[in-house]
């Protein structure tokens, strides 16, 4: 009795640790779906361009614009959301700084093959380092996560659409000087 005890403690632990790695290298997987909302801004406007779905915002300088879409857990086990990873690269014109569920919560967790409504918050900033009518483009969000209360990893979402918006000539951009825009 002892030894089928001991073999089937084993036979666990050999199953554990060859699929837990497996798991974690998996895990998480979120997917972003549209289409997505603004607000934020005074205008905005959607088109295709191939394959690429593309807002083009209004550039409102030190505003927030916030981008709200479903988030989907393509997994089997929840995934709590506990925050947002630094971007891999930081477009120009926008500072990532929250994202929400829909009940304003920036920690929440999202069942299995399940979507909750998220809003991504972005601060419109440093149109003073971009020439006038050059763009900058978000397009993906990094996401903390966290799964069984002990797994965390980081994980990328496409968003629905590439967020673009231009940099504004001088007047609508306060603090521009002659010499802090590149010519363009």
């Amino acid at each position: 009795m002892r030894r089928r005890f001991v073999a089937g403690a084993v036979v666990a632990l050999v199953l554990a640790l060859g699929t837990g790695p497996a798991y974690s290298a998996r895990f998480p997987t979120l997917t972003a779906h549209g289409p997505g909302t603004v607000t934020g801004t005074s205008a905005t406007a959607v088109f295709k361009i191939g394959d690429n779905t593309v807002r083009q915002i209004r550039y409102a300088d030190r505003k927030v614009l916030r981008y709200s879409f479903d988030l989907k857990n393509d997994g089997w086990l929840p995934i709590t959301v506990t925050g947002l990873a630094p971007p891999a690269h930081r477009p120009t014109l926008f500072i990532y700084a929250g994202l929400e569920d829909a009940d304003g919560r920036s920690k929440f967790t999202i069942g299995a093959h399940s979507r909750t409504a998220v809003t991504l918050s972005m601060l419109m900033t440093s149109c003073e380092k971009l020439a006038s009518r050059a763009g900058s483009f978000a397009t993906q969000v990094r996401i903390r996560t966290t799964g069984l209360g002990v797994i965390d990893a980081t994980t990328v979402a496409e968003l629905p659409e590439q967020i673009h918006t231009g940099s504004p000539r001088e007047a609508s951009c306060s603090r521009a000087t002659s010499t802090s825009r590149p010519a363009g």
